[in-house]
């Protein structure tokens, strides 16, 4: 009976418990730097980070979340630095994040009606700061300098001639998540609205686009987030 007893009180326990982490935030899973890499090696501040598309995927700036018209970039790269890596635990949650001075498009195309070619996709007003947490979903932000806006610029080449299409975030900053497993960064229909251009720039875009592996560049390691 004794036994029995101590059996149920563990189970109990070890009930709660699992209740508890599945109602509470997530955190890191051992204490230790929020931004780690797969070899062992601690990104320290300072190091650079830097990264590709996901292997087998595009960049979109579409007119709706859902659709498939607007324009798409087989190349990306996105570069910068680490200002701030916390140490986390299971208690303490933290929030890693530098300045994001690279932000690059090429080999971009279009399907929008008269349009004959993209001359190029810009993301201006760098740097930005892209910040990730190690709360649930590892939130990530891109947020701009203070006073300054998030802004994308499409020149394109039309049938009338060349358009300047100028977008803004709509919102204070573009959002997504990280994920381990894949090691990737995505950001998932962030919308702009058309700030300048002619009829032939969609009033509003939807930002798509995964990045990964994140590479520290002073290591060699693939970035991980506790």
């Amino acid at each position: 009976m004794r036994n029995r007893l101590f059996a149920g009180a563990a189970a109990l326990a070890a009930a709660t418990a699992l209740v508890a982490l599945q109602a509470g935030p997530a955190s890191a899973t051992v204490s230790g730097p929020l931004l780690y890499t797969d070899i062992g090696a601690p990104v320290n501040v300072g190091d650079a980070l830097s990264a590709d598309l996901v292997s087998g995927t595009v960049a979109t700036m579409y007119s709706t979340p859902a659709g498939s018209t607007g324009v798409k970039c087989t190349a990306s790269h996105i570069g910068g630095s680490v200002a701030a890596n916390p140490t986390v635990s299971p208690t303490v949650s933290g929030t890693a994040s530098g300045p994001v001075t690279t932000l690059t498009f090429s080999g971009c195309t279009s399907n929008v009606v008269g349009v004959t070619a993209v001359n190029s996709l810009t993301m201006d007003n760098l740097p930005y700061t892209l910040s990730i947490s190690d709360t649930a979903g590892y939130p990530v932000s891109l947020a701009p300098a203070a006073g300054s806006v998030i802004q994308a610029t499409a020149v394109l080449k039309t049938l009338a001639g060349t358009a300047t299409c100028t977008f803004r975030s709509s919102a204070a900053t573009l959002n997504g998540n990280a994920t381990n497993t894949p090691p990737q960064i995505s950001l998932v229909n962030q919308p702009l609205t058309k700030f300048s251009g002619p009829s032939i720039c969609f009033p509003t875009v939807y930002f798509t686009a995964a990045y990964g592996p994140v590479k520290d560049t002073n290591n060699g390691g693939t970035v991980l987030v506790n």
